[in-house]
């Protein structure tokens, strides 16, 4: 039995915050969403991660919340962002705790998601996101599970992190009547696609 999506990043955790503090990392849709959010509002970033994220809006005037289902992800990123508040969290279960939000940023951490999952995930995101608030989804496209993006073998061991591409079409069918949908935001890659989402 291979090791899980918590595991694989409790594992790689190191080498994603190498990648994610730097300035080429960040994403071209980052600064058309930021710029879209009232300036100074809360922001969730969810499945954020070791936090570089979290960084940026901080640089920019937002409160930021951050949640993300791995340990040592939040370790480092509570180390390099000592005055932010991490939970630990599942994203497809209840996290209303951590309060309202003016917009989410989920970068990537929807292709860890069944398609039959994301109704619950837009359900748990219309919990703490306020009405009017806005959704940053950024995607992977495809169509199902992708096994060679999925399965990693690591100092001896494997590594499952279930990597799932999604379509914008799955993404409308499973956002429910709480979310209406936007546009899509600037992409450096054909494979990735960034969508906008609006809390009704």
């Amino acid at each position: 039995m291979p090791n899980g999506i918590q595991e694989y990043y409790d594992k790689t955790a190191k080498e994603w915050a190498e990648r994610g503090y730097t300035e080429e990392s960040e994403i071209p849709s980052f600064r058309e969403f930021t710029a879209l959010l009232p300036p100074g509002g809360r922001v969730l970033d969810l499945c954020c991660g070791t936090g570089y994220d979290c960084q940026r809006f901080c640089s920019l005037g937002f409160e930021v919340v951050g949640l993300d289902l791995s340990e040592e992800c939040l370790r480092i990123a509570r180390k390099h962002n000592p005055g932010l508040p991490f939970y630990q969290g599942d994203m497809l279960e209840d996290y209303s705790h951590i309060g309202p939000v003016d917009g989410i940023s989920v970068f990537a951490g929807l292709v860890h998601i069944e398609n039959r999952d994301l109704p619950t995930a837009f359900a748990r995101m219309a919990q703490v996101l306020r009405p009017g608030g806005l959704l940053l989804a950024a995607v992977r496209e495809g169509s199902g599970k992708i096994d060679s993006l999925s399965i990693s073998e690591i100092d001896g061991q494997t590594y499952d992190r279930n990597f799932i591409g999604h379509t914008l079409a799955d993404l409308t069918a499973a956002m429910g009547p709480e979310f209406s949908y936007l546009q899509e935001l600037s992409s450096d890659m054909s494979v990735w696609h960034a969508y906008l989402f609006r809390r009704k």
